[in-house]
């Protein structure tokens, strides 16, 4: 089961621990009472009887706020996060496309590429979605990538380049690489790099308070939403959430 740590400026030293819903899934959710002016000490103190209280009721997975300072407090308890890295590298496809038409570019007039120590599920499916969106398909992991690139080419005929013949628009990095372009994704790691992108909901929006790409994450890995119920807004596009 997820958790939710959360405070609130309210009086009190009680920490709630309650089962809640969260978009139709069940978790337990950990009020901690903060206020103006407290001890880090003592708000420390109190996040780690919250966790506490979470792992006991059968927690192991927590969501908190963007930038949740006392993360240290939740890891010592025995909680961890909601990793990203499998969520963010389904969107590959979606986030290049993003990216495009940010920069007002044509997919059929662009080049994009795709970065990694093997071609992983996840590249082969990038790989396989965008050869024929993109002028230039570029895959660059290794031995397998030029394996990929030859099957690429013979399935359905796509123009796949070598790594050090085309300038990608966007580059999409599906492990550690040093790989440039003009827009480029680190798709990989426990912070994924999105550019400062944003992946949404489809005429959804988000409950309020939590950080968004954990939660997408989670929502999507209880297969409560879909690839295409997500869209990607581009950088400083204003939410509600």
């Amino acid at each position: 089961m997820v958790g939710i740590m959360e405070w609130k400026a309210e009086k009190g030293r009680r920490v709630r621990v309650e089962r809640d819903w969260l978009l139709g899934l069940p978790c337990q959710r950990a009020t901690v009472p903060v206020r103006e002016g407290m001890r880090e000490r003592t708000r420390l103190r109190r996040v780690a009887r919250g966790a506490r209280e979470l792992v006991r009721r059968g927690v192991r997975r927590v969501l908190t706020q963007a930038e949740f300072p006392c993360w240290e407090a939740l890891e010592e308890a025995g909680l961890r996060s909601v990793e990203t890295e499998a969520f963010c590298q389904m969107l590959a496809p979606a986030l290049a496309l993003a990216a495009l038409r940010c920069r007002d570019r044509r997919p059929e007039q662009a080049a994009v590429l795709l970065s990694g120590t093997g071609v992983s599920p996840a590249l082969f499916r990038a790989a396989e979605q965008l050869c024929s969106q993109v002028r230039d398909l570029v895959v660059d992991a290794g031995e397998e990538g030029e394996e990929l690139a030859a099957w690429l080419r013979a399935e359905f005929g796509a123009a796949v380049r070598p790594p050090d013949r085309v300038e990608a628009d966007v580059t999409l990095c599906f492990g550690p690489s040093a790989a440039e372009g003009e827009t480029v994704f680190r798709l990989y790691g426990p912070i994924p790099d999105l550019a400062g992108f944003l992946p949404a909901i489809r005429g959804k929006t988000l409950p309020s308070g939590l950080d968004r790409l954990p939660l997408l994450a989670l929502l999507w890995e209880e297969g409560r939403i879909s690839q295409e119920q997500l869209n990607v807004l581009p950088p400083n596009t204003k939410l509600l959430t």
